[in-house]
């Protein structure tokens, strides 16, 4: 009875001991509210000319939740947030801050680690980049669901490193599970077959930045995923970036360049370059200009190299919890498809909680 008893209390101390450690951090839920106006072209559309039919408003919401604490002498971080339809987590991120070993993360669509967040992201804007409404993107062979990446700073060089252990087409990853289905060798079935064809290996990406002077960051980054495992002879993908962008009082610039070379049959490369300027009018007002190419390398089904040009005007103006922004963007040849011409002007309103 004794050695029960002793048992119980140690199981009860132990049950207190672990939920103490797991409400040590705090929980905080925010949201944000958004409504836009969008109004849209395509020369290549049967509407040509005229704006995209349909209803031009368009409403999102989001919530997200974000946590903090100590756990084990290291700083742990992680939030989550939820898609529109309240039904599933749309990106998630989880990082421990080590000091002076680094941060290391989980990262389940944040696109916080790798090369990824190099590409025309990294451009200064009022709104959002010179691809939205209707471009490419540039990158892109790496992927951000359920990836480990780590941060740190070496004699002021910083590092940002993402490792993908399998980059097959698909999703996020629940736990105890798997991304894609597994083929069989022989690939008896449709499924099989496209499951074989996309069937990527694991992708290791990074990228450098240092700030030689106040205001100016220069970087560049790298990145390979290993080829179809499924069919031996496939290429691996590749990706290159490096970028320069300048700070000085109310004005901000940025120049980049890239070149990613997917390892799908019959996919072409892609060759980018860009540059944006954007000032802080007042302390509610940023305008910004950016401007882009994205040469699609020709294919079996082409006869030259085609490029997408894109332009963007935006501005933003916030005020407390609200803020307007404006997106004024032109694509010719978008896509890689000669003569496919995109204009989209996009009104949003957004109100954070």
């Amino acid at each position: 009875m004794n050695n029960l008893k002793i048992i119980g209390v140690s199981a009860l101390a132990g049950s207190l001991m672990a939920f103490s450690s797991a409400t040590a951090g705090e929980m905080a839920v925010s949201g944000t509210a958004e409504v836009t106006f969008t109004s849209s072209d395509s020369s290549a559309s049967a509407l040509a000319g005229r704006a995209t039919s349909g209803n031009p408003i368009g409403f999102k919401n989001n919530l997200a939740f974000k946590g903090s604490g100590d756990v084990n002498g290291y700083a742990v971080s992680f939030n989550t947030a939820m898609n529109d339809a309240m039904s599933g987590i749309s990106s998630s991120l989880l990082t421990v801050d080590m000091g002076a070993m680094g941060l290391v993360g989980m990262d389940n669509a944040t696109g916080s680690f790798g090369i990824d967040t190099a590409d025309d992201s990294i451009l200064p804007t009022a709104y959002e980049e010179p691809s939205h409404g209707g471009g490419s993107g540039s990158l892109g062979q790496s992927g951000s669901n359920n990836v480990f990446g780590y941060k740190n700073t070496f004699s002021g060089v910083s590092v940002n490193l993402e490792y993908n252990a399998d980059y097959t087409t698909g999703g996020q990853v629940g736990d105890g599970a798997t991304s894609g289905v597994t083929a069989d060798d022989a690939a008896t079935t449709a499924l099989n077959e496209a499951t074989e064809s996309s069937v990527k290996g694991a992708s290791t990406n990074f990228v450098l930045s240092y700030a030689p002077i106040d205001g100016l960051v220069v970087g560049a980054g790298h990145g390979k995923t290993d080829g179809n495992n499924q069919i031996e002879g496939t290429r691996d993908a590749t990706e290159m970036t490096g970028y320069a962008t300048y700070a000085v009082g109310s004005i901000s610039a940025g120049y980049f360049i890239n070149e990613s070379q997917s390892n799908t049959t019959g996919a072409s490369g892609r060759n980018t370059d860009g540059y944006s300027v954007a000032m802080a009018v007042n302390e509610n007002l940023s305008v910004s200009y950016a401007t882009r190419e994205i040469e699609f390398d020709k294919t079996a089904h082409a006869t030259a190299n085609v490029t997408e040009d894109n332009t963007a005007i935006m501005a933003s103006y916030t005020m407390g919890g609200a803020s307007i922004r404006l997106a004024n963007n032109e694509h010719d040849n978008a896509g890689g498809t000669t003569n496919k011409n995109v204009k989209t002007t996009e009104i949003s309103l957004v109100l954070a909680f």
